[in-house]
């Protein structure tokens, strides 16, 4: 199996305000890899906080799932790494 080509890039609290969604602030380098890739228009989010919200998203399971039910600085962890789509695409 060839191993899939995938770039995240995570940024935090930008929502759409970002050139590819119609922000004045021109943000060349977005734009392109805009331009080159997919755009997603309608996004949900898994949990009203970041940390549960990112834990689903790269675990595949909701917070009562993955143990991440609330802030990673509060001290709220993962029941389990494994789970982690780091591990999934070794």
């Amino acid at each position: 199996m060839n191993r899939p080509n995938i770039l995240y890039i995570h940024s935090h609290d930008t929502g759409r305000y970002v050139q590819p969604y119609g922000h004045a602030i021109a943000t060349p380098n977005i734009q392109r890899l805009a331009d080159e890739g997919i755009l997603f228009r309608r996004a949900f989010s898994a949990a009203p906080t970041c940390s549960p919200s990112r834990a689903a998203l790269l675990t595949g399971q909701c917070a009562h799932s993955s143990g991440m039910l609330g802030l990673a600085h509060r001290g709220f962890c993962l029941n389990d790494v494994r789970q982690h789509l780091v591990h999934t695409l070794r």
